[in-house]
């Protein structure tokens, strides 16, 4: 089976996920040269285990979105995915599924037919790169002025002693 499990799972958008893309740098290596040095070997595991890396940083960062997404940490994003769900169940519950399924397969099946230069692209995922991760939410939040700190730059009053803490 040439199609690894995150193709099949997330399609076209994360091309990286198939175990072909993974070890093609390593299988052609191997092509190459089939003695190599033990410096060599590192830097292909080095280079496998940042992929891996990435990948895994990847999946971490569309939990996230999904969790910031149902906290409400945008208000707005977490009101369109309510209204678009709400709106499927309304769809779903006035049509048999079967006629959902048919209409699925035709548009499916003839939309090369229609849009021979159609970019294939999948709403839930442009929806959850709009949600920002719990990084990202630390790098925008907004920086307040903190008023104790602004009373301790000005000069002391006279008469007071400032105590040191030792």
């Amino acid at each position: 089976m040439s199609t690894s499990i995150g193709y099949v799972v997330f399609g076209e958008n994360f091309p990286f996920l198939t175990s072909q893309s993974v070890f093609r740098k390593a299988v052609e290596d191997d092509d190459k040269e089939s003695r190599r040095s033990f410096r060599e070997y590192i830097d292909v595991v080095k280079s496998i285990c940042c992929t891996i890396q990435e990948i895994l940083g990847k999946i971490a960062d569309l939990g996230e979105a999904i969790k910031n997404s149902v906290n409400w940490t945008i208000p707005w994003l977490s009101t369109l995915a309510i209204v678009a769900l709400s709106i499927i169940m309304l769809i779903l519950y006035l049509i048999p599924f079967r006629y959902i399924v048919l209409f699925w397969g035709v548009n499916k099946f003839t939309k090369k037919l229609r849009k021979p230069n159609y970019i294939p692209n999948n709403e839930v995922l442009d929806y959850l790169s709009r949600v920002p991760s719990d990084v990202e939410k630390m790098m925008y939040k907004e920086i307040r002025a903190d008023p104790d700190r602004s009373r301790s730059s000005s000069p002391p009053i006279k008469g007071k002693k400032i105590s040191r803490i030792k």
